[in-house]
């Protein structure tokens, strides 16, 4: 019986792969990366008095965090609430169940604050919001406690789309006399989303 020597061979092969050696491989050099898709947010800073909506972080691959911020200082010292909806392409997004917080704006001086937000049960596109300070007085926005309230919202697809601005509608800043407080405005097209 004879015996074969394949231990030098082995050696051989595997000392030319690791040190760089062409092993049989192709000519061709290696194609460019895949491109993958990505969930972008881009956003604008609000300005005094303004609220607008805020690219708060990516939770993961397809879900962004918004912020609800206020521009602080505000010229009212007698915000009692906020209400409004925000709106957005049911297509493409949807909003992350559980995920809707209130912010530190209202409750900096340790008052109750009473939140609610749910989708619209006839409109899988509209998040509606609502928060009220308790005990009848109101406060004014100051830095840094600008964050009225947060949520999030997931890509349905990993296809590209955008950029797809959210939208508030019915959007008002209430007084302690439930008054709204026209010096207080919501401001679209300050966020957009896109998978690019």
């Amino acid at each position: 019986m004879r015996a074969l020597r394949y231990g030098p061979v082995v050696l051989m092969c595997g000392a030319l792969l690791a040190c760089g050696g062409k092993g049989g491989g192709s000519d061709h050099p290696p194609g460019p990366p895949i491109p993958v898709p990505s969930f972008v947010c881009v956003d604008a800073a609000p300005a005094t008095d303004r609220v607008v909506l805020r690219c708060a972080g990516k939770v993961a691959d397809d879900i962004w965090r918004i912020d609800v911020v206020a521009g602080v200082p505000t010229t009212s010292d007698d915000i009692n609430g906020f209400r409004f909806d925000v709106t957005f392409d049911p297509q493409q997004l949807a909003f992350v169940p559980g995920s809707a917080d209130k912010g530190d704006l209202l409750d900096r001086d340790g008052h109750t604050v009473l939140f609610a937000a749910a989708l619209d049960p006839n409109d899988a596109g509209r998040l509606i919001v609502g928060l009220n300070r308790t005990g009848g007085t109101g406060i004014r926005g100051q830095a840094p406690n600008d964050l009225i309230m947060s949520f999030c919202l997931r890509a349905l697809t990993g296809a590209p789309f955008g950029p797809l601005a959210p939208a508030f509608e019915n959007a008002r800043a209430d007084d302690s006399s439930l008054q709204a407080i026209p010096e207080i405005g919501f401001d679209n097209d300050t966020l957009f989303l896109s998978v690019e």
